[in-house]
């Protein structure tokens, strides 16, 4: 069997099926919203690159009536259900795709809308050979010659589906794909506001009262309340990460990445793309990064951050730069490895993730991709997916965090060998340079410093936080993935007083020794008391040899 080519570029649907390419089969996505409602109007939320643009091509290429005759979906899906085919080719599209749109000025974002309407209108450039209106031509000259204005451009994607209706004598079906994009690429600055009201009317003029609408499908990033633009609709279905209608139709299932690895021959993969690229939870199904995973296939099976290249998220990037101490609660999720119950918001405002809630940022992380998130009851179960998204998301926090580099690996360095000046020099550092560790008044806030310190070594060690050892819980335990490498045990105090720094860190190594948290592991243990009063900072250090009796060999 030859094997075919795989995309990651981003074809549209026809052009895989047309040259034989390598397609994950998510047509029932067409069963899905036809069920719904043919007559609906639905807004699909989804991380960047987990198939929108290629489901929203899709959908052209099964609804649009220029592709009558198309055999690209003979043997999918779909085709198991011919009770549907009396929509299949049977409507005009609008199909615009505001992702290219992003810009640096207002004027600039309008010229760039422009342009992505001109091109919904060129596809239908047959209407001028029929019978428009004189304000019909008027807008078609007015958008070729770059002179329309504002308040007609925000109104003219109605008009082409009035002049479609007339001319077709057929309810048209408009697709949108990633509506936020440049809405939330301009976080935080004066031009968003301008763009979410242009966009508001925009997307109102189309969408609301439209008696030529048959079908509208709008695609992005977010789910986004209050926003402006979908403060005048009524009556939108939000498909998100949290709903479970079409919850495998984005993103691959473990089956479908099994069966791309069997076309391949290389089925012996399977556990590393999945450690790499699993653990997303969309509604009831478990899927894999599907733009990771095809460029690890086209990438001869190498595994990579390939999602990183890709862009971030500039809110998510502007929130991690705005935390305080009670946002760090964020490091102890992200690098102990340790799933955390929290609650969840099923949309936010671009008001919201100013505010720098833990809240918002974790919804925001399950929103756009960076966690995983299961129903626990009213609350979420979250954490991070896999092992690309954690050495984005340590990158990000490393690029957010006012520090250089070099002084988390110094940390790092210092903690796994136990030089215990160079953890409280690297430490006094963080406290005393990083204007955001301001609120610094419990062991909890300690603790978390010293997990967002500790990211470097994320790779190399487990890193769990008050885990059972011994008689008790520890505070922060570091094992080793590979074989010969040190245990860490890190117990940590708060002092009365600077002057009682000292005490609180014969009470820290004590306490470890006492409750023999050491107890049952072998090998080199490297013991770390931390006291801490504002922002003093000690630290003592022992390091054990402990035979497999749990007995101190040195």
């Amino acid at each position: 069997m030859s094997r075919k080519l795989v995309d990651t570029s981003g074809l549209p649907f026809r052009e895989l099926r047309g040259e034989g390419m390598y397609y994950v089969d998510k047509t029932l996505l067409i069963k899905d919203i036809l069920d719904r409602n043919p007559r609906g109007k639905f807004l699909f939320v989804r991380p960047r690159r987990f198939g929108k643009s290629t489901n929203i091509s899709m959908l052209d290429a099964f609804f649009n009536e220029k592709y009558s005759g198309n055999t690209w979906f003979e043997g999918l899906k779909i085709s198991d259900y011919p009770e549907y085919d009396v929509y299949r080719n049977a409507f005009p599209v609008i199909h615009i795709d505001f992702q290219n749109t992003v810009s640096t000025t207002y004027d600039m974002f309008l010229d760039k809308i422009r342009g992505e309407v001109l091109r919904a209108y060129e596809d239908h450039r047959y209407l001028l050979d029929g019978d428009l209106t004189a304000g019909q031509r008027r807008t078609f000259e007015e958008l070729s010659n770059g002179s329309i204005a504002e308040g007609e451009l925000s109104g003219s994607l109605k008009v082409l589906s009035e002049m479609l209706r007339s001319h077709h004598g057929k309810n048209v079906v408009v697709l949108m794909d990633e509506y936020d994009r440049a809405v939330t690429n301009a976080f935080d600055t004066d031009l968003q506001g301008r763009m979410i009201c242009f966009m508001g009317d925009l997307m109102t003029a189309v969408l609301k009262g439209n008696d030529c609408i048959q079908m509208a499908y709008v695609t992005g990033v977010m789910q986004l309340a209050k926003a402006g633009m979908f403060s005048g609709l009524n009556n939108v279905t939000v498909d998100s990460v949290f709903s479970t209608m079409s919850d495998d139709r984005f993103g691959f299932t473990e089956e479908e990445v099994g069966d791309l690895l069997d076309h391949y021959g290389r089925r012996d993969r399977m556990d590393e793309v999945r450690t790499w690229y699993d653990g997303y939870r969309f509604g009831n199904a478990r899927v894999y990064n599907p733009y990771s995973v095809m460029m690890y296939v086209s990438e001869g099976f190498v595994p990579d951050d390939y999602w990183a290249s890709t862009g971030g998220t500039k809110p998510l990037e502007w929130m991690l730069g705005h935390m305080d101490i009670d946002g760090l609660g964020i490091a102890a999720t992200l690098f102990d490895g340790t799933p955390e119950t929290v609650r969840l918001k099923r949309k936010l405002t671009y008001d919201d993730l100013k505010l720098t809630r833990v809240e918002d940022l974790y919804t925001l992380m399950v929103m756009t991709g960076y966690c995983r998130a299961e129903p626990d009851g009213s609350r979420y179960s979250i954490g991070l997916p896999n092992r690309e998204v954690q050495n984005i998301v340590g990158e990000m926090l490393s690029d957010t965090v006012s520090l250089s580099s070099g002084l988390f690996e110094e940390f790092c360095e210092a903690v796994r060998t136990g030089d215990s000046d160079a953890v409280a020099s690297s430490l006094r550092k963080v406290l005393e340079d990083a204007s955001y560790y301001e609120k610094l008044d419990d062991e909890r806030s300690y603790e978390l410093v010293v997990l967002t310190m500790l990211h470097g070594l994320h790779g190399a060690y487990a890193i769990r936080s008050q885990p059972e050892c011994g008689r008790g819980r520890a505070d922060l335990v570091l094992t080793p993935r590979a074989a010969g490498g040190a245990t860490v045990i890190m117990e940590l105090k708060v002092a009365p007083s600077e002057e009682a720094v000292d005490s609180s860190l014969d009470a820290a190594l004590g306490q470890i020794h006492d409750r023999r948290y050491y107890m049952g592991m072998s090998g080199r243990v490297v013991l770390i008391g931390l006291a801490f009063s504002g922002k003093a900072v000690g630290c003592r250090s022992e390091v054990l040899v402990l035979d497999r009796s749990g007995r101190d060999g040195r």
